[in-house]
């Protein structure tokens, strides 16, 4: 802020999470310099923003609210401002910190998240125990500055402040990122895919439209003439077709906003997922709440219905509106049209159909390539049995719950859980597979010996994740263990201490030789661990990441020190009911053990691993929807054509029966027309989905962009639908009664 020249502003957002005392177990806050809210241009409804002097040292702790959390827990009191209301710290050692609320944020700002429910200001003395602040430096950069040239000026200053700070980042990149462009980043892909796909139904349907009106314009075409004749002007007959389709066009956006309403409640349906902080929950859509059909939509959806019914209605009005085709009139009224045969005559409903099946394919494809990969990252395993394990935590009084407090506290919690009906086994960790908390320390041969005067050496980048975790936690999540034992009863206070390894962080150290039985020490404490047993790969931060190196301490061995549970602890309990079954009793407990402890964060571990992949799923999903939807018309349209063409050869269809073709000619003559043009247009639809599949690769798992498999089964299953489609008006024609067909002319 000094420095800089090139920045108007310059301000900081941390995350953080909080227990509101007596009102709420947990909310999600930030904390944020006083310079933030004129950064971001934000002014509260009632009260004041974080000023310099809410920063300095020793300035009494402030908090500002949301509207939300405003309303659910103050009763929208409007003399909140100047309320004292107690906090507990969650992430780093237990604080009790009392709050004078200063302000209410509008309900439009949502900032860094719209889970976000306070801001305080930074604590900018220091703290023993307190790690810096791990969020975000947010700059303005000033009127007429590029990207570019902010860049050049501020990251050396950065790295000016690292190095008088004595921090080694080694390998840390300092850059610039656009805020609005990380928002959207993950995301975008998705939404371009779903444009993409609405734009293929959208064309698709009007295709379809143009093919019938094509069609039926064929058989109005001796009325066209009649009404030239008769006086009518060319203009005149287009302006007569256009607003026959227009009006279907209008007609079918009514149609379509009438479903568009039920689309919205399916897509947050579909895009609800577990809304926590300490999840990776992957978020599917960006303030999906605020989505919904306003005047903008409805003005979107009439603008594109009466453009598409003039674009696909200009094509059959500018054919037939031709006055001086008086020729049809001498045609007589069952005169045989134009068919398909491709090699006198492509007609312009042979092209539409084949741009229509084309399409078809490109959505069938690209979304079998999203189902695969969602059910491939479906059936990964995570090296534990999420099914029956109820989940959840408890939010302690901070001041009356130091670390050894809440082992003990945790302790007599899953012993009495064990004890209710439909409990199998219950246990407690300070982390949970899916959780995103990561707690590392590096795993030494020999004892760490502290030189004098010795610069501190950060952790390599490929340290091991330590968990805590109490005697049954393997068995409860059934995790196996592969060679050597697990936690026994032996293992415990005043015992040698024993730690488990998984199988990547045996590999990657121990692949000379078997780690049963080797001794270690754990970052730079003091006291000997041996490895007793080696277990299964845990995808401890979604299916999705490679596990990685990773140890099991057992809680019992483990000093009390204050970040043992960094979130607070983590139950876990196996039952053969019902997870929600046991909430009531669970929450019962809590309530015997403390009247102020809450239950909070219930939710089974289906859920919770369901919760990562919530975004493929939606992806998968949705776009089946679409190729679904694709596939449907496609055969409706290829249906309606043959059908029209069949009618349109009663005469030709009877005189070859009354020549002696048998029924499984005439059924191959009509089927081989469809064939020839849905294979034509069967391969463009696969050259197509090949060159838009390259844009998925981001978002798919386990399968490649041109899965031969997938490609082979989306025109294998067009090439079937499209024969069931031909196939009804094919025996349609073998029912032409010949003496009948002549008697018409």
């Amino acid at each position: 802020r000094q420095s800089a020249r090139s920045l108007s502003n310059v301000g900081t957002v941390d995350p953080a999470l909080m227990n509101l005392r007596g009102r709420d177990p947990r909310l999600q806050g930030a904390t944020v310099s006083a310079s933030f809210f004129e950064l971001v241009g934000a002014r509260p409804q009632l009260g004041r923003v974080l000023t310099a002097a809410d920063e300095s040292p020793g300035a009494e702790p402030v908090i500002l609210l949301s509207a939300d959390a405003w309303r659910r827990h103050f009763n929208a009191d409007p003399d909140v401002v100047g309320r004292r209301v107690t906090f507990d710290a969650v992430l780093g050692p237990p604080v009790r910190t009392d709050f004078t609320v200063i302000g209410v944020m509008p309900d439009d700002f949502a900032f860094p998240s719209r889970e976000t429910r306070v801001w305080r200001a930074p604590q900018l003395t220091p703290v023993e125990g307190r790690p810096a602040p791990a969020g975000s430096v947010m700059v303005r950069l000033a009127d007429t500055v590029s990207r570019e040239a902010a860049a050049a000026e501020v990251l050396p200053i950065v790295q000016r402040i690292v190095t008088a700070a004595r921090r080694d980042y080694a390998g840390a990149v300092w850059e610039f990122v656009d805020d609005q462009e990380e928002l959207v980043r993950p995301v975008r892909p998705a939404l371009l895919l779903w444009s993409g796909a609405v734009a293929i139904v959208l064309l698709l349907a009007c295709v379809n439209v143009a093919n019938l009106l094509l069609a039926r314009g064929a058989g109005r075409e001796r009325e066209f003439v009649i009404r030239s004749a008769l006086g009518a002007g060319r203009v005149r007959l287009v302006r007569h077709l256009l607003t026959e389709s227009i009006t279907l066009g209008v007609a079918g956006g009514i149609a379509g906003v009438c479903l568009a309403f039920g689309g919205v409640q399916l897509l947050r349906v579909l895009a609800t997922t577990l809304t926590r902080l300490d999840l990776r929950s992957q978020v599917t859509l960006p303030r999906l709440d605020e989505v919904g059909i306003d005047l903008a939509a409805l003005g979107f959806a009439a603008a594109i219905s009466i453009a598409t019914g003039v674009l696909f209605g200009l094509m059959p009005a500018l054919r037939y509106a031709r006055p001086e085709r008086s020729s049809a009139l001498a045609q007589r009224g069952s005169a045989i049209v134009s068919g398909f045969a491709l090699t006198r005559r492509l007609s312009m409903r042979g092209v539409l159909v084949m741009v229509e099946v084309g399409l078809a394919v490109v959505l069938l494809a690209c979304g079998g390539l999203l189902m695969r990969s969602f059910a491939a990252l479906s059936a990964v395993d995570g090296g534990y049995d999420p099914a029956n394990v109820l989940t959840f935590q408890v939010a302690l009084p901070i001041d009356r719950y130091p670390a050894a407090r809440q082992k003990l506290f945790a302790g007599d919690l899953v012993e009495r859980i064990r004890a209710v009906p439909g409990v199998e086994r219950a246990a407690f960790a300070n982390q949970l597979p899916m959780v995103g908390l990561i707690n590392s320390f590096p795993l030494r041969r020999t004892p760490f010996v502290a030189t004098p005067g010795q610069r501190p050496e950060p952790p390599p980048p490929d340290t091991p994740d330590i968990r805590l975790v109490s005697r049954e936690f393997l068995d409860v999540m059934r995790i196996r263990v592969i060679a050597g034992r697990g936690f026994t009863d032996v293992d415990g206070p005043g015992r040698p201490r024993v730690m488990l390894i998984n199988e990547a962080l045996a590999r990657r150290d121990f692949a000379d030789r078997d780690p049963v039985g080797t001794t270690v020490y754990i970052g730079r404490r003091p006291e000997p661990w041996q490895i007793v047993g080696v277990v299964a790969n845990v995808r401890q931060f979604g299916l999705d990441v490679l596990p990685q190196p990773q140890f099991f301490v057992d809680l019992d061995q483990w000093d009390n020190d204050p970040l043992v549970f960094p979130a607070g602890a983590y139950y876990a309990a196996r039952t053969s009911l019902e997870p929600e079954s046991l909430v009531p009793a669970i929450r019962d407990i809590v309530r015997q053990l403390d009247p102020q402890a809450v239950l909070f964060y219930v939710a089974s571990m289906e859920e919770v691993v369901a919760s990562t992949v919530s975004r493929p799923r939606l992806y998968a999903t949705l776009l089946g929807v679409f190729s679904a939807v694709g596939l449907g018309l496609a055969v409706i349209g290829i249906y309606g054509v043959m059908a029209y063409l069949v009618t349109q050869r009663t005469r030709e269809i009877g005189i070859r029966v009354a020549l002696g073709a048998r029924r499984a000619q005439v059924i191959g003559l009509v089927v081989k027309q469809s064939a020839v043009l849905t294979v034509v247009g069967i391969v463009i639809g696969l050259a197509g989905a090949a060159m838009l599949s390259r844009y998925l690769e981001a978002l798919l798992f386990g399968v490649s962009p041109l899965d031969p498999m997938t490609f082979a089964a989306a025109a294998a299953l067009f090439a079937l639908a499209a024969l069931a489609a031909a196939y009804g008006p094919a025996r349609r024609a073998t029912a032409v009664d010949p003496l009948v067909a002549l008697r018409a002319e």
